[in-house]
């Protein structure tokens, strides 16, 4: 069993990843979990967008 993390700034972004990731090594996916965090800099609003991957 192997884990990933991928982690974006935009959903598109980590969607496209994902994909990537699943193209090139063919992974055998055992579970997906997804988190979405956000943070306040000085008014702004800023996110980040991850994806734990459990496969073998």
């Amino acid at each position: 069993m192997k884990i990933k993390i991928i982690e974006s700034t935009h959903e598109l972004d980590l969607q496209d990843a994902l994909n990537d990731f699943i193209v090139e090594d063919d992974p055998h996916i055992i579970s997906l979990h997804y988190a979405v965090a956000m943070t306040s800099l000085l008014g702004e609003l800023e996110y980040s967008f991850s994806c734990l991957i459990v496969y073998s």
